[in-house]
């Protein structure tokens, strides 16, 4: 007997398959999100825009959704020393940030957010990015 292998599935077939659960079961989105903007192809940016309209999101949440995921591989490509400073940098902005809206944050009884620095230590801990 003989066994087919089945193909491991794109990043992007899997993010389809969860835009139609995602769909399905109309979630909130969560009150920290930031505005960023930037440029890029105008046809790209219009495909974009026909997708996120597909699924009844705006575009800028959207590629906001798919930005997310690259950043955090953009993350773990850093050194181990860059992360650490970047993961600094941006736990105390995020902190700033939380704080301007009325957020008071803290992560096992340490004031303040810590999401960047406990990547960081997960991804030295298990070797993640080094060169």
């Amino acid at each position: 007997m003989t066994t087919k292998k089945t193909p491991a599935k794109s990043p992007f077939i899997r993010r389809i398959e969860e835009l139609y659960e995602d769909e399905l079961h109309a979630e909130h989105r969560e009150a920290t999100m930031r505005t960023v903007s930037f440029n890029f192809p105008a046809e790209d940016a219009c495909m974009l825009a026909a997708i996120a309209k597909r699924f009844g999101r705006s575009t800028a949440a959207f590629g906001g959704e798919l930005f997310a995921d690259h950043v955090r591989e953009l993350f773990i490509a850093l050194t181990p020393e860059d992360r650490r400073a970047c993961a600094a940098e941006a736990d105390a902005e995020q902190t700033r940030y939380e704080e301007s809206k009325g957020i008071k944050t803290t992560t096992n009884g340490e004031p303040g957010c810590h999401h960047w620095a406990n990547y960081a230590r997960i991804c030295d801990a298990i070797g993640g990015g080094e060169k």
